[in-house]
């Protein structure tokens, strides 16, 4: 079994424009004669590889920590996707069995997707870029996924991982009501049996 790991590095990751960088401060060092090393780390929760939870745009929706965890690990679908992703992009793609999709280069969704994506069996949409949508459609792509709790899973790294079938293990960190989360995101080559 390989496992590809297809998470940013957190403080060498991407930021979306306008967010602090992560930083990291010393509290206690071995070398200062402590008898432990701890840190205490700074950092947008939408930094590097991330999960938006329903509430970064919709008031009163799911927050991170109580997402349904199974929707962030399962078996995936891994697609090179550039440029526009589209509703004829999406909809060969539906009812094939993949809950999870995963696209691998620089494309993002159109509403159209979105919504096409909305209707259908998908539980998550995973991108390499820092949003899943672009422009002046960004916030509405984002909104129509959320509405319909479509974990949305951002600023993945997958030049290493050919195209194909996988078993994603992608879970948010438990910050109790807060809308994102960072991530360590893996996939698999191994498909277990299906019961």
């Amino acid at each position: 079994m390989r496992i590809y790991d297809i998470s940013q590095e957190i403080f060498s990751g991407a930021i979306s424009k306008g967010d602090p960088v992560p930083a990291a401060a010393p509290l206690y060092r071995i070398k200062d004669g402590h008898p432990y090393n701890v840190s205490a780390v700074s950092m947008c929760l939408h930094s590097a590889t991330h999960i938006d939870a329903p509430s970064h745009l919709i008031e009163n929706g799911l927050t991170v920590d109580r997402i349904d965890l199974e929707r962030c690990i399962g078996p995936c679908m891994v697609l090179t996707a550039n440029g526009l992703i589209d509703e004829g992009f999406i909809s060969p793609l539906l009812g094939r069995g993949a809950k999870r999709l995963l696209f691998k280069g620089k494309g993002w969704l159109s509403v159209k997707a979105a919504a096409a994506l909305s209707q259908s069996e998908i539980v998550l949409i995973g991108t390499e870029n820092q949003t899943v949508g672009h422009g002046v459609h960004e916030e509405q792509v984002h909104k129509v996924l959320l509405e319909n709790n479509i974990v949305i899973l951002e600023g993945l790294v997958l030049n290493e991982v050919p195209e194909g079938n996988y078993y994603l293990v992608s879970l948010p960190l438990k910050f109790g009501g807060m809308e994102g989360s960072p991530c360590r995101a893996v996939l698999l080559n191994y498909l277990p049996p299906v019961d």
